[in-house]
């Protein structure tokens, strides 16, 4: 039986001291929402930075969430790698860890066609031992077509896509294709939670739900239960903070929201520092 993707899930995110990775900030990360209603964790996305974290690093990451996480809660890790064999290296620690599922972008810095994306797909699909995820990411990679996506989610271990492209029009062409497929569409953006859980979004995978795990949590529920109004209305409340979010450059603004409402320390590691 394929895992139920659905509910809203968090993204965590990297806390530095300097160059190096705040193990003891992560792990209180992880354990602020325990008892939560997020669905699961998604460790080492683009929120958390993966491009700045060693394989070890990543390594370490997902093996503090396997200890400390809720029984009832999905892992989902990212192996996003420009690369098969890397990809196929992170699928198989995050099994070791008991995980749940891996997250995959398309291969980046270079342009691949469409038939190369596919392969790219099929080869970590039929080598990984967990189920995989789609990741369109089109602001750091190239856009995964829906044509793609439709021959992908016909594999038996491809289980849905979170789409972060924020484009409700692509979302819902996804979610039509998907029908008669035990394949799952989630969203990527905090901003239209709730059209795309009106439109057919299983749920969610995002940096809000990190930082404000129930109110995340609610906008699913309060749709799922009908209550449109309530739902709409508590969409509208996280936009001031995600306007404040972006107005930095990614993810420097979310990790100062998460400072702010956690009063935890995340410092950033980068070009500039």
């Amino acid at each position: 039986m394929k895992m139920k993707l659905e509910g809203t899930f968090a993204v965590l995110m990297t806390p530095f001291i300097g160059d190096k990775v705040d193990y003891v900030t992560f792990e209180k990360q992880v354990k602020r929402l325990s008892g939560t209603d997020v669905a699961g964790y998604v460790v080492n996305g683009s929120t958390a930075e993966f491009i700045h974290l060693s394989k070890e690093e990543k390594k370490k990451l997902v093996e503090i969430v396997a200890n400390v996480r809720d029984a009832d809660k999905a892992i989902i890790v990212s192996a996003c790698e420009p690369n098969v064999p890397d990809a196929c290296e992170i699928c198989e620690h995050a099994k070791s860890v008991n995980a749940d599922a891996v997250l995959i972008c398309p291969p980046y810095y270079f342009c691949n066609t469409a038939e190369e994306m596919t392969r790219y797909y099929r080869e970590i699909a039929n080598h990984s031992p967990l189920p995989i995820i789609l990741y369109n990411i089109p602001f750091f990679t190239q856009e995964l077509g829906l044509d793609i996506i439709a021959s992908l989610m016909r594999h038996d271990n491809v289980i849905g896509i979170k789409d972060s492209s924020g484009n409700m029009k692509r979302i819902m062409h996804t979610i039509h294709r998907a029908k008669g497929f035990d394949f799952n569409v989630l969203t990527g953006t905090d901003d239209m939670l709730f059209p795309a859980f009106v439109g057919g979004c299983a749920g969610s995978m995002t940096a809000l739900a990190t930082i404000y795990p129930q109110t995340i949590s609610s906008i699913y529920r309060l749709v799922k239960n009908g209550d449109l109004e309530k739902a709409r209305e508590v969409q509208h409340s996280i936009l001031d903070d995600l306007r404040r979010a972006d107005s930095q450059t990614f993810p420097k603004g979310y990790k100062r929201l998460m400072e702010e409402v956690s009063k935890m320390k995340f410092g950033d590691k980068g070009v500039i520092g």
